[in-house]
């Protein structure tokens, strides 16, 4: 495992306009994490997304004024995500219980 921080990079928006400001108020209070799919394309070939699947990310830090949004987008933390991803609790297997 690498001490490193989790592999993300930085998104902005320039020239916003109120609905984006309107639906990032409503994230801020929202429990719901916002997936940002990056799929980039290459300029020889625009039939379709170089990457296939598309790499998915998790937008955090957002900070808007009133011309541009910037935030931070990052992968899934692979490295603290739970192995196996069930948690064996004797609620849910009886068997575990003596």
């Amino acid at each position: 495992m690498d001490t490193a921080p989790v592999p993300e990079i930085t998104l902005s928006l320039d020239n916003v306009g109120q609905e984006l400001a309107d639906a990032l108020e409503a994230a801020a209070i929202s429990q719901d994490v916002i997936e940002v799919t990056w799929r980039p394309y290459l300029s020889t070939d625009l039939e379709g997304p170089h990457m296939d699947p598309p790499i998915t990310l998790t937008l955090t830090e957002v900070e808007a004024d009133t011309l541009r949004v910037t935030g931070r987008a990052r992968m899934l933390d692979i490295g603290n995500k739970a192995f196996p991803s069930i948690t064996y609790t004797a609620r849910r297997f009886p068997g575990l219980a003596r």
